[in-house]
């Protein structure tokens, strides 16, 4: 009997350094091989992609340049747009400083299209163009510190 609780007693013994064991011990599970296993799915959405780069004018003239130094160049450049496409149009944009108020940006819009607008519509006609291929508009940009009459192509 003596024997038998010697081995009860043993077997206690090496039971309670199991659990006690154990207890430390990491369970081999699917998280062991990758820890991502039991998280759910994070999708991956690309960056966008970046914008296009904008549209280069035919011709940049600053305002308060002479005539004589964008007339030559801008009838240069006139003529070779109509002898790739004949029906082009040309935009003549009318750019001017932001003002501090509308009625300052609206008045300076109207003094730039009626000089600097109408010189550089009237060069492009002179050019060969028809009057019908020239279009205008004149808007403000407050990166702006002088104005400018820039010439885009369609």
């Amino acid at each position: 009997m003596l024997h038998r609780l010697h081995s009860v007693s043993t077997l206690m013994a090496v039971s309670a350094l199991c659990v006690t064991g154990l207890a430390g011990c990491h369970l081999v599970d699917q998280r062991t091989f990758d820890p991502r296993a039991s998280r759910p799915p994070v999708p991956h959405y690309p960056p966008a992609p970046p914008a296009p780069r904008p549209v280069p004018p035919l011709v940049d003239i600053r305002a308060g340049t002479p005539e004589g130094e964008w007339r030559p160049a801008l009838q240069g450049a006139v003529t070779r747009a109509l002898a790739r496409k004949p029906n082009v149009l040309f935009t003549v944009r009318i750019m001017v400083p932001a003002g501090s108020t509308p009625e300052q940006e609206a008045l300076a819009m109207r003094q730039a299209t009626a000089t600097y607008g109408r010189d550089v519509a009237a060069a492009i006609v002179a050019a060969g163009a028809r009057p019908e291929q020239v279009e205008m508009a004149a808007m403000s940009d407050s990166s702006m510190t002088t104005g400018a009459v820039r010439v885009y192509v369609r």
